[in-house]
């Protein structure tokens, strides 16, 4: 049996790292993924310079001077000094118009005509009590229309020069030094650091500063990787059991080896190339976190974890994907099968935030032991400090083990029956008595 299970496996790997397919498939992960990072890198300073203008309605007239000010002196400092010695824009210039409306005019109306004419961007309509003591300010002290809600810099601006001097006249109203208030509220800035320990021969281990990067952003990647390096299989596994059984090529393998043994070989060559594209990835991310000095953020242990539990997730999905593309006999039947089997497998990617913040939590815990979560709900744990206790390591593994078994047994029963079934409508209901039938 073993001999057949991986003749199976060895061609279909090699028919799988040979195709072009594999390769585009094996660059564009990491084109991808750099690509995003060198466009944010290259648009990081490429802003819309577009003047921006905003009409201005104050009815106290005491605001619209401090705005004047305030966008004389920001104007002048989006323009900086480049490599070259000459000034260069960094930001959008802001232009300010005041508008005084007429009576029982409906400034809201009129304005908003001018924004749609394009003439100007946006106007800000600031109501008379905004300078009131009490602070009763009313419904819409300081309202900002525009047709670009997604630009935020302008309003943002012009809240912060508003308040600003608002709270400016308060301190002066009750005689209150500001600057003393200011010395007053200084915050205290937090830093997160690990523990200390004692080392044998009595030296203390000072304690790291907490990184960001490796506390929070490390989990994360390689549940994604993890997710993508399985994505990029096991679907394909559906595809090729229902394309091999609508040509009728299921049916002259099955007279050689039985459907479990051509399952299995199937899933056999399809860990392979999972395998192959993990050490690809993880090969160049070992080579890069040297590179930059970062290599202490992924402890070597992390590597093993990850090829572990990319065997046992594509084990479980591929198992999943060959019985419902088994079960077919049309691609359209495949598709609607193939929902509810992506909402099971992306448990995690709903759940990672939640795990994230607490590794240790009720809910990560709960999780672990959800069958087809445990490889990447696992994954984020072992890397999220201070990682699980070791016990946990052993039940999640345990878990991995046991939902491996009974998928890729449930599997083989759909198999065997789907295989060489011919135009049956496929139903979750059908597929669970070809499980539990003798």
């Amino acid at each position: 049996m073993l001999n057949k299970v991986f003749a199976i496996g060895r061609a279909e790997y090699l028919e799988a790292v040979r195709s072009k397919a594999f390769l585009i498939g094996l660059l564009v992960m990491p084109v991808l993924m750099g690509g995003s990072v060198v466009v944010q890198g290259l648009l990081h300073d490429r802003v819309d310079l577009t003047e921006r203008k905003c009409v201005v309605v104050d009815p106290t007239g005491e605001l619209w001077p401090v705005l004047e000010r305030a966008v004389a002196e920001r104007n002048a400092a989006v323009w900086v000094e480049g490599d070259d010695g000459e000034l260069e824009q960094k930001r959008p210039l802001f232009q300010l118009e005041r508008y005084e409306p007429a009576a029982e005019e409906a400034t809201d109306v009129v304005l908003s005509e001018r924004v749609r004419d394009g003439e100007i961007q946006s106007f800000v309509l600031l109501s008379a009590s905004v300078l009131d003591e009490d602070g009763e300010f009313g419904e819409r002290p300081l309202a900002y229309h525009t047709q670009e809600p997604t630009f935020t810099e302008l309003p943002d601006w012009i809240a912060e020069c508003v308040n600003s001097d608002v709270r400016r006249r308060r301190f002066e109203g009750a005689s209150i030094d500001r600057e003393l208030v200011d010395k007053l509220n200084r915050r205290i800035p937090l830093t997160t650091w690990g523990l200390a320990r004692q080392r044998d021969d009595g030296t203390v281990e000072a304690a790291d500063e907490e990184n960001k990067i490796r506390t929070f952003l490390i989990p994360a990647a390689a549940m994604m990787l993890l997710f993508m390096i399985i994505m990029t299989s096991a679907p394909q596994l559906m595809n090729q059991v229902l394309e091999e059984k609508m040509q009728r090529i299921s049916e002259v393998l099955v007279s050689s080896v039985s459907p479990f043994e051509l399952m299995l070989g199937k899933l056999v060559g399809s860990a392979c190339v999972c395998m192959t594209l993990a050490a690809v990835y993880l090969s160049g991310i070992a080579w890069a976190t040297h590179h930059f000095g970062v290599a202490a953020f992924v402890p070597p242990s992390a590597y093993v974890w990850f090829l572990v539990m990319v065997v046992f997730a594509l084990l479980m999905y591929g198992s999943i994907f060959s019985a419902l593309g088994s079960a077919c006999s049309e691609l359209r039947d495949a598709q609607s099968m193939m929902m509810p089997a992506m909402i099971v497998i992306m448990i995690p990617l709903f759940a990672w935030s939640a795990v994230l913040e607490s590794p240790n939590g009720s809910i990560a815990q709960a999780l672990t032991y959800v069958p087809t979560a445990t490889p990447m709900i696992l994954m984020i744990r072992v890397l999220a400090p201070p990682g699980p206790p070791v016990w946990e390591l052993f039940a999640g593994f345990a878990m991995c083990i046991a939902t491996t078994l009974v998928v890729v047994w449930a599997a083989g029963k759909i198999f065997r029956v789907g295989v060489l079934s011919q135009g049956q409508t496929p139903s979750f209901r059908k597929l669970f008595t070809w499980i539990v039938s003798k």
